[in-house]
């Protein structure tokens, strides 16, 4: 009697086939090409998705702002993302000159990395894109990632003596007269 091998359970990891690597896409092999290097994450809604190192960042929205072929010059947002074990700092960009042209480009910061009573930093793109001034603002105030070389980086949503940050996993909603959970409340 032949045995075969046992094939790979869920419950027994070290078995299971590694994840394969996502191909690199047209704006990841754009940038490899410009020697900017890129890892290819899941697609975001059919776009094709990017991650970059935080010391990579500037460049690259810069090449994928300023080049001809490319042309990705219109900056939709930023937004902060508070995962499990990294803060994200996510860009979106479109084509001014052809609608069909997406990018999202992630900064993913380890939480392991961030000492104890720090923020998360990225480097601001405020200097060459005047549209993320408010965008950086707001992932500050909500998601507590500062971005580094911004020009005025304060609160906006929340008021100046906020404690905390509210999208944070790790956020506590402090108890007061709005948000306690008393039955004979106003609320």
């Amino acid at each position: 009697m032949s045995e075969t091998p046992a094939s790979p359970s869920p419950a027994n990891p070290e078995k299971a086939a590694p994840p394969t690597e996502l191909p690199v896409g047209p704006y990841g092999q754009f940038l490899s090409e410009h020697g900017i290097p890129s890892k290819r994450l899941p697609d975001s809604t059919g776009v094709e998705t990017i991650e970059v190192e935080p010391a990579q960042l500037e460049v690259t929205l810069k090449r994928l702002r300023n080049s001809e072929e490319i042309a990705l010059d219109y900056l939709v947002a930023v937004s902060g993302v508070d995962n499990t074990d990294t803060f994200d700092s996510v860009y979106h960009l479109w084509s001014y000159s052809d609608p069909n042209k997406e990018l999202v480009v992630k900064v993913r910061i380890p939480k392991a990395s961030v000492a104890a009573e720090q923020l998360p930093e990225v480097p601001s793109v405020t200097p060459f894109w005047s549209a993320a001034n408010w965008h950086e603002r707001e992932s500050y105030d909500l998601v507590g990632i500062r971005y580094v070389g911004h020009p005025y980086l304060r609160r906006i949503l929340n008021p100046w003596d906020w404690e905390g940050y509210p999208l944070r996993r790790d956020y506590k909603q402090p108890v007061d007269s709005l948000n306690d959970k008393n039955p004979h409340s106003f609320r």
